[in-house]
Protein backbone atom coordinates (compact mmCIF):
# COMPACT_ATOMS: atom_id res chain seq x y z
CA UNK A 1 0.00 0.00 0.00
CA UNK A 2 1.14 3.21 -1.37
CA UNK A 3 0.94 5.43 1.97
CA UNK A 4 0.29 9.28 1.30
CA UNK A 5 2.49 12.32 3.46
CA UNK A 6 0.53 14.74 5.54
CA UNK A 7 -0.68 18.05 4.60
CA UNK A 8 0.11 20.94 6.68
CA UNK A 9 -0.67 24.38 6.01
CA UNK A 10 -0.75 27.44 7.65
CA UNK A 11 -0.77 31.05 7.16
CA UNK A 12 -3.61 34.04 7.47
CA UNK A 13 -6.13 32.02 6.72
CA UNK A 14 -5.24 28.96 8.61
CA UNK A 15 -5.07 31.04 11.63
CA UNK A 16 -8.52 33.05 11.45
CA UNK A 17 -11.10 30.93 10.62
CA UNK A 18 -9.06 27.11 10.32
CA UNK A 19 -12.43 25.37 10.46
CA UNK A 20 -13.40 26.69 7.47
CA UNK A 21 -10.39 26.92 5.81
CA UNK A 22 -10.16 23.05 6.26
CA UNK A 23 -14.24 22.70 4.77
CA UNK A 24 -12.47 24.74 1.66
CA UNK A 25 -9.78 22.48 1.47
CA UNK A 26 -10.72 18.91 2.09
CA UNK A 27 -6.66 17.82 0.87
CA UNK A 28 -5.13 19.30 3.43
CA UNK A 29 -4.92 17.32 6.80
CA UNK A 30 -4.31 20.25 9.04
CA UNK A 31 -3.73 23.95 9.83
CA UNK A 32 -1.29 25.58 12.16
CA UNK A 33 -3.12 28.49 13.68
CA UNK A 34 -0.81 31.14 14.46
CA UNK A 35 3.65 31.13 13.81
CA UNK A 36 4.48 27.37 12.62
CA UNK A 37 7.99 27.09 13.22
CA UNK A 38 7.66 25.43 17.06
CA UNK A 39 4.24 22.73 15.61
CA UNK A 40 6.64 22.12 12.17
CA UNK A 41 9.37 20.92 14.47
CA UNK A 42 7.45 18.89 16.19
CA UNK A 43 5.65 17.04 13.46
CA UNK A 44 9.10 16.92 11.87
CA UNK A 45 10.23 15.06 15.06
CA UNK A 46 7.19 12.44 14.88
CA UNK A 47 3.83 13.63 16.20
CA UNK A 48 1.15 11.56 14.89
CA UNK A 49 -2.79 12.31 14.39
CA UNK A 50 -4.69 10.96 17.16
CA UNK A 51 -5.59 12.24 20.37
CA UNK A 52 -2.33 13.16 21.81
CA UNK A 53 -1.60 15.54 19.11
CA UNK A 54 -3.58 18.71 20.29
CA UNK A 55 -0.91 17.79 23.87
CA UNK A 56 1.68 17.56 21.71
CA UNK A 57 0.83 20.61 19.15
CA UNK A 58 -1.70 22.99 20.57
CA UNK A 59 -1.61 24.77 18.02
CA UNK A 60 -2.82 22.43 15.23
CA UNK A 61 -6.67 21.94 13.87
CA UNK A 62 -6.44 18.58 12.12
CA UNK A 63 -8.65 16.18 10.56
CA UNK A 64 -10.22 13.03 11.77
CA UNK A 65 -12.22 10.86 9.31
CA UNK A 66 -14.93 13.58 8.88
CA UNK A 67 -14.30 15.21 11.59
CA UNK A 68 -12.47 18.51 12.20
CA UNK A 69 -10.78 18.62 15.37
CA UNK A 70 -10.25 22.26 16.62
CA UNK A 71 -6.61 23.85 18.14
CA UNK A 72 -6.34 24.94 21.86
CA UNK A 73 -3.68 27.20 20.94
CA UNK A 74 -2.29 30.03 19.23
CA UNK A 75 1.22 29.35 18.04
CA UNK A 76 4.02 31.92 19.03
CA UNK A 77 7.83 30.96 17.80
CA UNK A 78 9.39 31.51 21.42
CA UNK A 79 12.47 31.02 19.86
CA UNK A 80 12.66 33.81 16.95
CA UNK A 81 15.41 36.05 19.18
CA UNK A 82 17.78 33.26 19.60
CA UNK A 83 17.13 31.37 16.15
CA UNK A 84 19.57 30.11 14.06
CA UNK A 85 21.19 30.80 10.85
CA UNK A 86 19.18 29.30 7.97
CA UNK A 87 20.97 26.72 5.68
CA UNK A 88 20.93 28.96 3.03
CA UNK A 89 23.37 26.74 1.07
CA UNK A 90 20.27 24.31 0.17
CA UNK A 91 19.21 26.98 -1.88
CA UNK A 92 20.30 27.70 -5.11
CA UNK A 93 20.41 31.14 -4.32
CA UNK A 94 21.81 32.31 -8.10
CA UNK A 95 18.24 31.59 -9.39
CA UNK A 96 16.76 34.32 -7.41
CA UNK A 97 18.31 37.20 -7.96
CA UNK A 98 17.06 41.19 -7.93
CA UNK A 99 15.47 43.14 -10.51
CA UNK A 100 18.33 46.32 -11.58
CA UNK A 101 20.86 45.03 -9.52
CA UNK A 102 20.91 41.46 -10.82
CA UNK A 103 22.67 40.11 -8.21
CA UNK A 104 21.85 37.37 -5.55
CA UNK A 105 20.38 38.46 -2.00
CA UNK A 106 18.62 36.75 1.10
CA UNK A 107 15.93 37.95 3.70
CA UNK A 108 17.11 38.50 6.75
CA UNK A 109 14.27 38.22 9.26
CA UNK A 110 14.67 41.49 11.92
CA UNK A 111 11.11 41.56 13.64
CA UNK A 112 7.91 39.79 13.76
CA UNK A 113 4.56 41.90 15.22
CA UNK A 114 3.15 45.10 14.36
CA UNK A 115 1.04 47.09 16.71
CA UNK A 116 -0.89 49.04 14.37
CA UNK A 117 -4.39 48.25 13.20
CA UNK A 118 -5.14 48.60 9.32
CA UNK A 119 -7.63 46.83 8.92
CA UNK A 120 -7.08 44.99 5.44
CA UNK A 121 -3.88 43.52 6.47
CA UNK A 122 -3.22 40.10 7.64
CA UNK A 123 0.10 40.26 9.12
CA UNK A 124 -0.77 40.69 12.53
CA UNK A 125 -3.30 37.90 12.00
CA UNK A 126 -0.82 35.15 12.89
CA UNK A 127 2.46 37.13 13.83
CA UNK A 128 0.17 39.40 16.71
CA UNK A 129 0.20 43.16 17.33
CA UNK A 130 3.46 42.69 19.87
CA UNK A 131 6.53 44.16 17.79
CA UNK A 132 9.53 41.66 18.53
CA UNK A 133 12.96 42.63 17.39
CA UNK A 134 16.03 40.68 17.42
CA UNK A 135 19.17 42.50 18.49
CA UNK A 136 20.80 44.58 16.26
CA UNK A 137 24.28 42.81 16.63
CA UNK A 138 22.57 39.30 15.86
CA UNK A 139 21.43 40.81 12.80
CA UNK A 140 24.88 42.30 11.81
CA UNK A 141 26.16 39.03 12.53
CA UNK A 142 24.14 37.24 10.66
CA UNK A 143 24.80 39.53 7.25
CA UNK A 144 28.16 39.31 8.07
CA UNK A 145 28.45 35.54 8.18
CA UNK A 146 26.03 35.59 4.58
CA UNK A 147 28.77 37.61 2.96
CA UNK A 148 31.42 35.75 4.18
CA UNK A 149 30.00 32.02 3.63
CA UNK A 150 27.78 32.88 0.70
CA UNK A 151 28.93 35.66 -1.07
CA UNK A 152 25.46 37.68 -0.60
CA UNK A 153 26.07 41.47 -0.04
CA UNK A 154 22.21 42.19 -1.08
CA UNK A 155 19.36 41.33 2.07
CA UNK A 156 15.62 41.65 2.04
CA UNK A 157 14.82 43.20 5.93
CA UNK A 158 12.21 40.68 6.34
CA UNK A 159 9.68 42.36 9.02
CA UNK A 160 6.19 44.13 8.82
CA UNK A 161 8.00 47.84 9.10
CA UNK A 162 11.77 46.67 10.18
CA UNK A 163 12.09 50.65 10.74
CA UNK A 164 9.70 50.67 13.24
CA UNK A 165 11.68 51.11 16.48
CA UNK A 166 13.91 54.22 15.12
CA UNK A 167 16.46 53.87 18.66
CA UNK A 168 17.31 50.13 18.02
CA UNK A 169 17.21 50.23 14.46
CA UNK A 170 19.68 53.44 14.63
CA UNK A 171 21.85 50.72 16.32
CA UNK A 172 21.97 48.09 13.94
CA UNK A 173 22.31 51.07 11.18
CA UNK A 174 25.61 52.20 13.17
CA UNK A 175 26.97 48.54 13.58
CA UNK A 176 26.66 47.90 9.81
CA UNK A 177 28.67 51.76 9.11
CA UNK A 178 31.32 50.58 11.84
CA UNK A 179 31.92 46.91 10.53
CA UNK A 180 32.31 48.33 6.81
CA UNK A 181 30.73 45.47 5.25
CA UNK A 182 29.79 47.10 2.20
CA UNK A 183 25.91 45.58 1.96
CA UNK A 184 22.67 46.69 0.25
CA UNK A 185 19.70 46.13 2.11
CA UNK A 186 15.87 47.04 1.06
CA UNK A 187 12.61 46.51 3.45
CA UNK A 188 9.40 48.05 4.29
CA UNK A 189 8.94 51.36 6.23
CA UNK A 190 6.03 53.32 7.48
CA UNK A 191 6.18 57.13 5.56
CA UNK A 192 5.53 58.44 9.53
CA UNK A 193 9.02 56.62 10.73
CA UNK A 194 10.93 58.69 7.97
CA UNK A 195 10.25 62.25 8.63
CA UNK A 196 13.29 62.69 10.52
CA UNK A 197 16.40 63.41 7.75
CA UNK A 198 19.38 62.38 10.07
CA UNK A 199 17.29 58.73 10.46
CA UNK A 200 17.09 58.85 6.42
CA UNK A 201 20.65 59.64 6.06
CA UNK A 202 21.89 57.20 8.55
CA UNK A 203 19.76 54.18 6.72
CA UNK A 204 21.43 55.11 3.79
CA UNK A 205 24.84 55.32 5.17
CA UNK A 206 24.38 51.63 6.57
CA UNK A 207 23.29 50.67 2.95
CA UNK A 208 19.86 51.20 2.51
CA UNK A 209 19.25 50.83 -1.28
CA UNK A 210 14.95 50.96 -1.25
CA UNK A 211 12.56 51.51 1.28
CA UNK A 212 8.44 50.62 0.57
CA UNK A 213 5.53 52.30 1.89
CA UNK A 214 1.87 51.62 1.78
CA UNK A 215 0.42 55.18 1.19
CA UNK A 216 -2.83 53.19 0.58
CA UNK A 217 -5.57 56.30 -0.67
CA UNK A 218 -4.82 60.26 -1.54
CA UNK A 219 -7.93 60.55 1.35
CA UNK A 220 -7.29 61.01 4.92
CA UNK A 221 -11.12 59.88 5.70
CA UNK A 222 -9.93 57.06 3.86
CA UNK A 223 -7.02 56.08 5.58
CA UNK A 224 -8.94 57.10 8.77
CA UNK A 225 -11.71 54.14 7.82
CA UNK A 226 -8.60 52.10 6.80
CA UNK A 227 -7.52 52.74 10.53
CA UNK A 228 -4.26 53.76 8.44
CA UNK A 229 -3.20 56.88 10.89
CA UNK A 230 -0.96 58.64 8.76
CA UNK A 231 -0.46 62.43 8.73
CA UNK A 232 -0.08 64.07 5.29
CA UNK A 233 3.03 66.25 6.41
CA UNK A 234 5.22 63.48 7.44
CA UNK A 235 4.36 60.92 4.07
CA UNK A 236 5.90 63.79 2.27
CA UNK A 237 8.62 64.79 4.08
CA UNK A 238 9.51 60.80 4.10
CA UNK A 239 9.68 61.12 0.03
CA UNK A 240 11.54 64.33 0.20
CA UNK A 241 14.16 62.72 3.02
CA UNK A 242 14.61 59.42 0.82
CA UNK A 243 15.13 61.17 -2.25
CA UNK A 244 17.62 63.71 -0.57
CA UNK A 245 19.16 60.53 0.54
CA UNK A 246 19.74 59.04 -2.82
CA UNK A 247 17.08 55.72 -1.28
CA UNK A 248 14.54 54.22 -3.69
CA UNK A 249 11.48 54.52 -2.71
CA UNK A 250 8.17 52.47 -3.52
CA UNK A 251 4.97 53.41 -2.63
CA UNK A 252 1.55 51.04 -2.75
CA UNK A 253 -1.60 52.34 -3.00
CA UNK A 254 -4.97 50.57 -2.50
CA UNK A 255 -8.00 50.91 -4.93
CA UNK A 256 -11.73 50.52 -4.38
CA UNK A 257 -11.82 50.49 -0.23
CA UNK A 258 -15.10 50.39 1.09
CA UNK A 259 -17.20 54.24 0.01
CA UNK A 260 -14.65 54.86 -2.36
CA UNK A 261 -16.00 56.22 -5.70
CA UNK A 262 -14.93 56.38 -8.89
CA UNK A 263 -13.70 59.97 -8.97
CA UNK A 264 -11.66 58.78 -5.32
CA UNK A 265 -9.52 56.07 -7.81
CA UNK A 266 -8.57 59.44 -10.10
CA UNK A 267 -7.51 61.12 -7.07
CA UNK A 268 -5.11 58.82 -5.68
CA UNK A 269 -3.51 58.46 -9.03
CA UNK A 270 -3.04 62.26 -9.19
CA UNK A 271 -1.86 62.11 -5.78
CA UNK A 272 0.62 58.76 -6.47
CA UNK A 273 1.97 61.52 -9.38
CA UNK A 274 2.38 64.15 -7.15
CA UNK A 275 4.17 62.63 -4.56
CA UNK A 276 6.45 61.18 -7.60
CA UNK A 277 8.11 58.00 -5.29
CA UNK A 278 11.05 55.82 -7.48
CA UNK A 279 8.66 53.03 -7.60
CA UNK A 280 4.87 52.62 -7.27
CA UNK A 281 2.03 49.51 -7.29
CA UNK A 282 -1.93 49.72 -7.48
CA UNK A 283 -3.75 47.08 -6.11
CA UNK A 284 -7.77 46.59 -5.34
CA UNK A 285 -8.89 46.36 -1.63
CA UNK A 286 -8.97 42.57 -0.69
CA UNK A 287 -11.39 41.40 1.87
CA UNK A 288 -9.09 38.71 3.70
CA UNK A 289 -11.14 36.41 5.93
CA UNK A 290 -10.51 37.40 9.32
CA UNK A 291 -9.88 40.71 8.56
CA UNK A 292 -11.69 43.72 9.90
CA UNK A 293 -12.24 44.45 5.83
CA UNK A 294 -13.55 41.41 5.31
CA UNK A 295 -15.93 41.93 7.87
CA UNK A 296 -17.17 45.31 7.12
CA UNK A 297 -17.74 44.15 3.58
CA UNK A 298 -19.87 41.20 4.80
CA UNK A 299 -21.66 43.09 7.43
CA UNK A 300 -22.74 46.28 4.51
CA UNK A 301 -23.22 43.53 2.05
CA UNK A 302 -20.49 44.55 -0.23
CA UNK A 303 -19.28 40.96 -0.90
CA UNK A 304 -19.81 40.13 -4.43
CA UNK A 305 -18.52 36.74 -4.04
CA UNK A 306 -17.57 34.54 -1.28
CA UNK A 307 -14.78 33.11 -3.87
CA UNK A 308 -11.84 32.53 -1.61
CA UNK A 309 -9.62 31.81 -5.00
CA UNK A 310 -10.45 34.82 -6.17
CA UNK A 311 -9.35 37.10 -2.61
CA UNK A 312 -6.07 38.13 -3.97
CA UNK A 313 -4.73 41.26 -6.13
CA UNK A 314 -5.75 39.89 -9.01
CA UNK A 315 -9.30 40.55 -8.59
CA UNK A 316 -11.57 42.71 -7.08
CA UNK A 317 -14.52 41.28 -5.07
CA UNK A 318 -16.44 44.25 -3.54
CA UNK A 319 -19.20 46.54 -5.62
CA UNK A 320 -20.58 49.81 -4.04
CA UNK A 321 -20.93 53.02 -5.16
CA UNK A 322 -20.22 52.73 -8.90
CA UNK A 323 -17.26 50.70 -8.48
CA UNK A 324 -17.03 46.88 -9.21
CA UNK A 325 -14.16 44.48 -11.03
CA UNK A 326 -14.39 46.03 -14.42
CA UNK A 327 -14.23 49.75 -12.92
CA UNK A 328 -11.71 48.97 -10.24
CA UNK A 329 -9.53 46.64 -11.95
CA UNK A 330 -9.31 49.44 -15.46
CA UNK A 331 -8.69 52.15 -12.90
CA UNK A 332 -5.51 50.15 -11.84
CA UNK A 333 -4.00 49.68 -15.19
CA UNK A 334 -4.34 53.45 -16.48
CA UNK A 335 -2.69 53.98 -12.66
CA UNK A 336 0.11 52.14 -13.82
CA UNK A 337 0.12 53.73 -17.51
CA UNK A 338 -0.18 57.36 -16.33
CA UNK A 339 2.25 56.79 -13.13
CA UNK A 340 5.02 55.11 -15.79
CA UNK A 341 4.77 56.39 -19.13
CA UNK A 342 5.30 60.22 -17.94
CA UNK A 343 8.10 61.45 -19.98
CA UNK A 344 9.31 63.06 -17.25
CA UNK A 345 9.56 59.11 -15.05
CA UNK A 346 10.73 57.57 -18.51
CA UNK A 347 13.97 60.41 -18.61
CA UNK A 348 14.38 60.46 -15.17
CA UNK A 349 14.66 56.26 -14.42
CA UNK A 350 16.11 55.48 -18.09
CA UNK A 351 18.91 53.83 -16.03
CA UNK A 352 16.56 51.79 -13.97
CA UNK A 353 14.57 50.89 -17.00
CA UNK A 354 17.50 49.26 -19.16
CA UNK A 355 18.49 47.78 -15.64
CA UNK A 356 15.37 46.21 -15.38
CA UNK A 357 15.47 44.68 -18.96
CA UNK A 358 18.94 43.36 -18.90
CA UNK A 359 18.09 41.69 -15.63
CA UNK A 360 14.30 40.64 -15.64
CA UNK A 361 13.93 40.70 -19.74
CA UNK A 362 11.23 38.08 -18.60
CA UNK A 363 9.19 39.98 -16.22
CA UNK A 364 9.87 42.68 -18.59
CA UNK A 365 8.26 40.53 -21.33
CA UNK A 366 4.89 40.15 -19.15
CA UNK A 367 4.48 43.68 -17.38
CA UNK A 368 4.71 45.46 -20.66
CA UNK A 369 2.03 43.70 -23.00
CA UNK A 370 -0.55 43.77 -19.83
CA UNK A 371 0.84 47.73 -19.20
CA UNK A 372 -0.36 48.73 -23.09
CA UNK A 373 -3.63 45.95 -23.92
CA UNK A 374 -4.63 44.19 -20.66
CA UNK A 375 -7.75 45.95 -17.50
CA UNK A 376 -6.57 42.79 -15.59
CA UNK A 377 -3.05 43.52 -13.64
CA UNK A 378 -0.89 40.75 -13.09
CA UNK A 379 -0.40 39.24 -10.12
CA UNK A 380 2.08 40.84 -7.75
CA UNK A 381 5.53 39.43 -6.86
CA UNK A 382 4.49 39.68 -3.53
CA UNK A 383 1.62 39.64 -1.26
CA UNK A 384 1.00 39.58 2.23
CA UNK A 385 2.37 42.86 2.50
CA UNK A 386 5.70 41.96 2.36
CA UNK A 387 5.56 43.99 -0.08
CA UNK A 388 8.78 44.74 -1.51
CA UNK A 389 10.19 41.29 -3.14
CA UNK A 390 12.48 40.06 -6.21
CA UNK A 391 11.75 37.08 -8.65
CA UNK A 392 13.72 34.55 -9.73
CA UNK A 393 14.70 33.76 -13.18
Amino acid sequence: MRLRAALVSFGPHASTVPAESMRRAPEVDAMIIGEPEEAIVALAAGATFGPELAATVPSITWRRGHEIVPHTAKGTFTGFLTMPFPAWDLVPLEHYTLPLEGKPYIIVETSRGCPYSCDFCVAPIHQGHKFRERDPKVIVDEIARAKRELGVSHFYLWGDTVTLNAKTFSRFCDELIARDLDVHWFGNARADNLADPAFVERLRKSGCWMLAMGIESASPETRKDMVKRLEEEKVRAAFTNLRASGIKSFAFFIFGYPGETPLALEQTTNYAIDLDPDFANFYPAVPYPGTELYEKAKRDGLLASEDWSRMEYSYYLLRGNGLDEEVVMKAINRAKRRFFLRPHYIARHAGDIARLVTTKWRVVGDIVPRLFFSSTPPPPAAATRGRVAATAD
